[in-house]
């Protein structure tokens, strides 16, 4: 049978790598500590770093990282649509295509492409399709290719996503209205609910347990999000205090939900200096 012999075969079984914990280490839960990362408040963000100009082939790109989440992005285009068939198009079309790299996350991934990174391209498109102008590229493509090098969180990939690929588009020099902040918030609960006592035989009915207001929980890491009742994600604009995307998922009441979208705001408003500084630092080094 012939063998690829440019094809590293990996070994037939894989052995879990042994971690060593302190004798007295407990799993982090929020009913213990307030966050996962004790330095942390729960209206704080993860500290970013975001460069561009790290892929050379590309129109444009960018790389964030925020601790254990990092993605890179390359921008190419506009260029000239080949497929045939195709009518003319006064506006041009955004393709987003994120795919996570095999050794991101906790579970090994695959290397095609799933319905998950399917749906996440799909979400990237909707949240930056408002601030592109694409009505000055006709019959054209932009093509954003978004690779996750770690993942640590749902929520704050999503969101990451969203900055580095806005920053890429503008390091391209495809015009917008403006940059596209991403942030997200989970509702996690930080104390057990009381169940209420009863004297009677019967089994408890459905609502017995005590309900519980969650907290607000910004940029919550993978440790974080076992614990969440749900969660938000925004994509917005903060030059035009525009909103391009809202991703909401469980169960939360309406002053939950929008004390989060507030903070979110807020929290938008800190990134968007960040993504001013990392295109400004680009520019002074084009100019050197």
């Amino acid at each position: 049978m012939a063998t690829d012999r440019k094809r590293v075969a990996g070994p037939e079984s894989s052995v879990a790598p042994l971690v060593e914990y302190p004798i007295d280490h407990q799993p982090w839960t929020p009913f213990t500590e307030k966050r996962h990362d004790s330095h942390r408040q729960p209206e704080d963000l993860r500290p970013i770093y975001l460069k561009t100009g790290l892929i050379s082939e590309a129109n444009g790109s960018a790389y964030i990282e925020l601790e254990k989440t990092k993605l890179t992005c390359g921008v190419y285009g506009p260029r000239p649509v080949k497929r045939a068939g195709q009518g003319f198009s006064d506006r041009g079309t955004l393709n987003c295509e994120i795919k996570f790299a095999t050794f991101s996350c906790v579970k090994r991934r695959g290397t095609m492409r799933d319905a998950q990174e399917k749906e996440l391209s799909q979400i990237l498109s909707q949240g930056l399709t408002p601030a592109v102008r694409l009505e000055l590229f006709p019959k054209s493509n932009v093509d954003i290719y978004i690779t996750v090098l770690e993942s640590d969180g749902w929520g704050s990939c999503i969101a990451a996503a969203f900055t580095v690929a806005s920053v890429a588009l503008a390091h391209a020099g495809i015009e917008m209205l403006d940059l596209v902040a991403g942030c997200s918030a989970s509702y996690i609960p930080t104390s057990i609910p009381s169940t209420s006592s009863s004297t009677t035989s019967e089994a408890p009915s459905e609502g017995a347990t005590g309900s519980i207001t969650p907290q607000i929980f910004m940029d919550a890491d993978l440790e974080e999000e076992k614990f969440q009742q749900g969660s938000i994600v925004l994509a917005y604009m903060p030059s035009l205090n525009q909103t391009t995307h809202v991703l909401q998922s469980g169960k939360a009441e309406g002053a939950i939900i929008s004390q989060s979208v507030e903070h979110c705001v807020e929290a938008c408003n800190k990134i968007f200096a960040v993504m001013n500084h990392a295109l400004l630092e680009s520019i002074d080094q084009k100019t050197v």
